[in-house]
């Protein structure tokens, strides 16, 4: 899988290699000095590794944080920030730590953007969502310093925590998830669990806390909620706060367990449906077309299609610009036409932005706006370096399959391994396959890049051999594909293979106009008996 820069999976344990709170390397001064801390006498993680022998424990905090200062160390000292005088610990809301500027021009900080929110920066690396936490010590010209601050209540907790666990033995520093340079080292986290975003570990949570270096960790399918171990599949939770759980479906059939139910009601909100065709649980609420909510105690559930055949489904590809932050004015055009139509939902083929940065995902996400549920293959240009992780944020894991109207669509990543499908990748597919095969379904495979490219001269499309396997599978088992990638429209066989590539969604054309080079979607008809129009819908600039 590609790796973001500068961002790692690493659980906080105690391990060989890690940095102990135990450790006596370094200076032992209880307060810092007007010198501050020679870094260089300490190697990296020591800093913040043994942070009480270079501060005493009086912090400088933002309105409303002090009861979480108080939490974990009860024995401090508290002071408004609006005391503090360059030197010694601030605790930081995310507003107070972008005004404060203390962090400004720091390979460590916290930001603001639109559509986002608060969101983390380091090393050139933008990462989005509430739960993370930062903890920077450097050197003013009135001393030595620590911010500790996050992008909201529960981040500044998990920094709060993170510092605890070092000084009571509990929790070691990874030198590898450290940012260091000559006078500053720090540490950027994530929790998972704070459901209640209070900033600390409830009796009724579960709760981890992990260092940041390449990948980050996402918990798609369980949570504990009010003591309540709840587990979906058929889609992925994407946020919880308090008893309310957000749910994006990837499919329509969404279903909720919980373990040893203890009957507390929980709400759930659950994302990118179409409420016209699924069967709804009493006492449901249509937020819009796409949303719904219910509250319920019981100890799981299904939300399941209604019995349909003989339907629509609306496909389209590559609407990234050809460079810059703004979608192209007619990936625009072609979402309002496809909002027009009634079909039951909608296929992206994927390369959503330019390169994948934050910037170029604020811009598409302040538009994308759609009134059906949109099922997405991740695109080569979004899925790499910090877009990586803003993809798993808003549309969650990039292999999934569900069952729909006589069909089984399957979704896989075939960008990520140099386009091509992993062992585990072709066992799952086969799996997937052998479903489709039980049902009486037949398979609909949606991937970015094509198994083929159609035109003369050209080699746009899969990895030869891995493109040989997915190609032999789908014709043992007959299944159509859809793939974009190539930026033109093509509908036809290769191999004995039926599929269609829909890539002119926005991105600059691959060819002229009679060869498919023309802006479009494509209505598919997915008849009952198993067989598929395709009808191209030319959508001008």
């Amino acid at each position: 899988m590609k790796r973001l820069l500068g961002l790692v999976l690493i659980l906080v344990v105690l391990s060989a290699g890690c940095l102990g709170s135990g450790s006596d390397e370094g200076s032992t001064t209880s307060t810092s000095t007007v010198a501050g801390i020679d870094f260089s006498q300490h190697p990296t993680g020591k800093v913040v590794g043994a942070w009480w022998k270079f501060f005493n424990e009086t912090f400088y905090v933002s309105d409303g944080y002090a009861d979480l200062v108080k939490h974990y160390f009860p024995d401090a000292k508290v002071e408004p920030f609006s005391a503090f005088e360059g030197s010694g610990i601030a605790v930081l809301s995310p507003g107070d730590a972008i005004k404060s500027r203390l962090l400004f021009g720091k390979s460590l900080q916290v930001q603001e953007l639109e559509p986002f929110g608060y969101i983390a920066y380091k090393q050139g690396t933008h990462l989005p969502g509430p739960w993370l936490g930062v903890v920077a010590v450097m050197n003013s010209e009135n001393g030595s310093m620590m911010v500790i601050t996050g992008t909201s209540r529960a981040g500044v907790g998990a920094s709060l925590y993170f510092l605890k666990g070092l000084k009571d033995g509990t929790l070691s520093v990874d030198r590898n998830a450290v940012v260091r340079s000559k006078s500053f080292e720090g540490v950027l986290l994530k929790e998972l669990g704070d459901v209640n975003f209070n900033g600390f570990p409830d009796d009724d949570e579960y709760y981890e806390l992990h260092q940041l270096l390449f990948d980050e960790p996402f918990n798609y399918y369980w949570r504990v909620v009010k003591g309540e171990n709840v587990t979906v599949s058929g889609g992925f939770i994407r946020l919880v706060n308090g008893t309310t759980i957000y749910l994006r479906a990837l499919g329509f059939n969404v279903t909720v367990k919980i373990e040893n139910p203890k009957g507390v009601p929980l709400t759930y909100v659950l994302e990118n449906v179409n409420p016209k065709l699924m069967v709804l649980p009493e006492g449901t609420k249509v937020v819009d077309n796409t949303t719904i909510k219910f509250t319920t105690d019981e100890p799981g559930f299904s939300i399941v299609a209604k019995d349909v055949s003989g339907y629509k489904v609306l496909a389209f590809g590559d609407h990234r610009p050809g460079s810059g932050e703004k979608p192209p004015e007619v990936f625009l055009k072609i979402m309002e036409e496809i909002n027009k139509e009634d079909g039951a939902f909608v296929i992206d083929g994927g390369d959503l932005v330019y390169s994948g940065t934050i910037y170029q995902w604020a811009e598409l996400m302040k538009v994308w706006r759609w009134n059906k549920p949109v099922f997405i293959a991740v695109g080569n240009h979004e899925y790499q370096g910090e877009g990586v992780s803003i993809f798993h944020y808003y549309f969650g894991p990039t292999d999934y399959a569900f069952s729909f109207g006589g069909y089984r669509y399957i979704f896989a990543n075939n960008v990520d391994n140099g386009y091509r499908l992993t062992e585990e990748q072709l066992a799952w597919l086969k799996e997937q396959l052998e479903i489709a095969k039980e049902r009486g379904e037949r398979p609909v495979i949606v991937m970015h890049a094509p198994p083929y490219d159609p035109r003369h001269s050209h080699d746009h499309a899969m990895d030869e051999e891995s493109a040989k396997e997915l190609l032999a599978l789908m014709g043992e088992y007959n299944a159509f594909g859809i793939f974009s990638h190539i930026h033109i429209f093509w509908n036809g066989t290769y191999d004995g293979v039926h599929f269609v590539i829909t890539g002119g969604g926005g991105a600059p054309l691959y060819a002229k106009h009679d060869e498919g080079g023309f802006y479009h979607y494509v209505r598919l008809g997915m008849g009952a008996d198993g067989n598929i129009t395709v009808e191209p819908v030319e959508v001008s600039e």
